[in-house]
């Protein structure tokens, strides 16, 4: 036999299988949170742009504690995770090759540290300084944007895997718009917080540079050049 028909064959498109689970995990996490709690989920999405309505969801002090909350929260990880994931590949396209599901399950063991870690350095932030009450209700706040956030790209980032050429590259394009513009205002909200009770400014640079210039650098250095 001709030893041309033993050679094995190289795989040219990434194995996807795996995406399915991650896909059904988010998507049933942030159906669920609809259909057990569809008047909380209204109220978030009005209270993203309503500071009204997002004042009375933090005095209720049920943007983070709650099942409804926490389930919120968890779904933004594996969207932002995934495109994380999906950007590092459009770098380095081994990643897709070489344990994807592994390099996936990395990305998104880093990305839920960091934002728990984010909610517990703020805390002690406020610890150190003797206001505890702003920083309670700074990272609700946070929280509460960052629930949202599930919802704005939900879809999109799940469905990246499935996409090629050039669309594939826009839809990168748009979605890391939508995280920068989503920074952004949520980054005008918490100062907001901080000048209502009239926080020094000393602390809302360090705030910036520690907890959002900081990570974002070095998220894009992690992203461009490797781990």
């Amino acid at each position: 036999m001709n030893d041309s028909f033993l050679k094995p064959l190289i795989r040219t498109v990434p194995e996807t299988d795996w995406v399915v689970v991650v896909i059904i995990v988010a998507t049933a996490l942030y159906v669920i949170n609809r259909v057990l709690f569809p008047r909380y989920h209204a109220r978030i999405s009005h209270a993203f742009f309503n500071r009204y309505e997002a004042a009375k969801l933090i005095g209720e002090k049920n943007v983070m504690i709650t099942r409804s909350g926490l389930i919120l929260n968890i779904v933004p990880v594996f969207c932002i995770a995934m495109l994380v994931f999906q950007q590092m590949g459009q770098f380095n396209p081994k990643i897709f090759f070489e344990k994807p599901v592994y390099q996936y399950l990395l990305v998104l063991v880093t990305v839920f540290a960091y934002f728990g870690g984010r909610v517990l350095l703020v805390y002690l932030f406020g610890v150190a300084i003797d206001q505890r009450e702003i920083t309670l209700r700074f990272n609700q706040v946070w929280m509460l944007q960052f629930e949202n956030l599930g919802t704005f790209i939900l879809i999109p980032s799940l469905v990246l895997p499935y996409l090629f050429g050039s669309f594939r590259i826009a839809i990168l394009v748009i979605l890391w718009m939508m995280i920068l513009a989503w920074i952004l205002y949520t980054i005008i909200r918490e100062l907001e917080i901080l000048n209502t009770y009239r926080v020094s400014i000393f602390y809302m640079f360090l705030y910036l540079c520690t907890l959002e210039i900081l990570p974002l650098w070095w998220a894009i250095k992690s992203i461009t050049e490797g781990w």
